[in-house]
């Protein structure tokens, strides 16, 4: 296992989310053009019903899988290991689905103030379908069916937008439009998961594996639980203390920040097998600093290139009343960096079995992230909201790596990169507050990255690993045979 082999895998994880995230920047305008910021705040919160409704489907038990299918003393036991996953997955979405039908009308009560009651049972078997399309993405890459995932996944994406503009653009049947093309897109995706697994795995189950795969992961339902309410709860203050149409327009500023997670989701995805697979090399702490450090640089190279031009960007895909969206988008863009840079250094809890820390640790940001909100938000509206939820996810990252280098040390090297992100972070401030001209920030953006990539070249240029990348994309040639 190499880092070469990472790049390939993440590229093309990556192929799917960068043409998902690409058309949806695409139809941003048209989007814009027929939905209202309203409609928008509406999808947004159906939103947060899909997040915390997952995860307590999935209760953890997608890392579990990921544990006990890498142990080498259950390889003969891999088949046995995941039909038993894949049955216990779909007994727990009937439950989650039954749950939300008998609640919907208070949920739509609390969530928007009136009865929108068919949305959210609409989304409840929405949110049974996204539960076996993670479960066969999350089994691709356990697999390292990389193509396959990558085809599947795109196919996916391209079958939402095409149903999206059908049901939203042509029959403008705006938020019930949009449910319904998501809802049969991923009923599609369901449908292939059963004869994916079955043929494959068949229709053995073991209420033993079962109770092992819960056992493992029911220390994270907590972390899920609070994950989603440090995760949801910025829009629920916005609506409170504003309106539907500010949790749409800051829906917008986070659509923008997505950008972000192409890389960032792309190496998340496949960073979880890899890091696992070759814990047992002479080299793997190595490899995890390496991995770590290019990461780091990437993202502070692409949170300037976004926030810097977030107005622009939004002048040209949407219409005026989103155009405040711009606010938003480097608080947005840190914690996209924050969550995915997470799953990094959180390997050696993972590695050490230690994973039980996450509790506390999301909780304890949960509860900061709600007392921020009420301090914040009513102040500071949307940008409140952003801050809570970028330092919230700041002290997850912070305590998770504190926490990780006691059990598993690895030199990060946290001083090199943090002196290429304090200059970053102040060409931000100063593009904002003074709100530069387009041409100053292009000076501005141009000398940033000139200057830290000669600084990042004469870090690694002598680094084994970034020569086997240099050579991966034919900067060099390898002196390999």
């Amino acid at each position: 296992m190499s880092i070469k082999r990472l790049v390939k895998e993440s590229a093309l994880y990556g192929l799917s989310g960068y043409i998902s995230k690409s058309i949806s920047i695409f139809l941003l305008p048209l989007y814009t053009s027929v939905l209202t910021p309203e409609d928008y705040g509406i999808l947004d919160l159906l939103g947060t019903i899909v997040v915390i409704s997952t995860f307590l489907i999935v209760s953890g038990t997608d890392t579990a899988l990921g544990y006990y299918y890498f142990r080498k003393e259950h390889f003969n036991e891999r088949n046995l290991i995941i039909s038993s996953s894949f049955y216990l997955r779909l007994i727990l979405s009937f439950i989650a689905l039954v749950i939300i039908m008998l609640t919907s009308r208070y949920l739509s009560q609390i969530l928007f103030g009136r009865d929108l009651s068919i949305f959210v049972i609409i989304t409840g078997i929405s949110i049974v379908f996204q539960s076996f399309h993670s479960f066969l993405f999350d089994l691709l890459r356990l697999e390292f069916r990389v193509w396959l995932y990558s085809i599947l996944s795109t196919l996916n994406v391209l079958i939402s937008i095409l149903l999206s503009i059908y049901f939203v653009l042509i029959l403008k049947l705006g938020v019930w439009g949009a449910i319904i093309a998501q809802t049969i897109s991923y009923g599609l995706i369901f449908v292939w998961t059963l004869f994916y697994v079955i043929n494959r795995y068949g229709y053995n189950y073991s209420w033993q594996w079962m109770k092992d795969i819960v056992g493992y992961g029911f220390p994270l339902i907590g972390t899920g639980v609070a994950y989603w309410v440090l995760n949801s709860t910025d829009r629920y203050f916005l609506a409170h203390y504003a309106d539907l149409s500010s949790v749409g327009i800051y829906a917008v500023g986070s659509k923008l920040a997505s950008i972000l997670g192409i890389i960032s989701g792309a190496l998340q995805m496949s960073w979880g097998p890899y890091a696992m697979d070759i814990q047992y090399e002479k080299n793997a702490r190595d490899i995890y600093a390496k991995v770590f450090q290019l990461y780091f640089i990437f993202n502070v190279f692409l949170i300037l290139v976004i926030s810097m031009y977030a107005s622009d960007i939004l002048m040209i895909f949407t219409q005026p009343d989103y155009y405040s969206a711009r606010a938003v988008v480097p608080f947005l863009c840190t914690n996209v960096f924050l969550v995915s840079g997470y799953f990094i250094v959180s390997i050696g809890m993972g590695i050490t079995k230690k994973v039980h820390h996450t509790i506390w640790i999301t909780i304890t940001a949960a509860i900061l992230n709600i007392l921020m909100n009420f301090i914040l938000t009513p102040r500071l509206g949307a940008i409140g909201a952003a801050c809570s939820i970028m330092i919230s996810n700041l002290l997850i990252f912070l305590l998770t790596y504190i926490l990780s280098q006691r059990y598993y040390p690895v030199n990060y090297e946290i001083s090199f990169v943090m002196i290429l992100a304090l200059p970053a972070v102040l060409m931000i401030a100063i593009s904002y507050t003074y709100a530069l001209p387009l041409i100053l920030r292009i000076v501005l953006s141009f000398l940033y990255i000139l200057l830290a990539g000669i600084l990042t070249y004469r870090k690694f240029k002598d680094s084994a690993e970034l020569k086997k990348i240099m050579n991966l994309v034919g900067f060099t040639k390898s002196s390999e045979p």
